[in-house]
């Protein structure tokens, strides 16, 4: 795991809410309605310190899942899915007339 004072390597990926939620869309084949970005936390509470003599109360939060959620409401972080993914029509076959 990467430390926090550690450089970030060069090849380093970064996604905006909107990007992530594009990406999510497409993933779930959604071609309809507006979406934005979902997460779950969870929460921890207990004694939080570098060491045991200089703990305090306090809670930790963690990130456990990302998701999108359907929303009628548009925002700046919202997506329309039938903007970024939109419904491909294959083209119809025209039938020979019979010789």
């Amino acid at each position: 795991m990467q430390q926090c004072n550690e450089p970030v390597p060069e090849h380093h990926i970064m996604l905006t809410l909107r990007d992530m939620t594009e990406i999510l869309i497409k993933h779930s084949k959604l071609h309809e309605g507006i979406y934005s970005l979902s997460f779950e936390f969870k929460v921890s509470v207990g004694a939080v310190g570098p060491e045991p003599k200089s703990a305090y109360p306090g809670a930790i939060i963690g990130v456990s899942r990302v998701g999108i959620i359907k929303t009628n409401k548009e925002n700046i972080h919202s997506v329309d899915a039938a903007i970024v993914n939109p419904l491909v029509k294959s083209p119809t076959k025209k039938v020979q007339p019979a010789k």
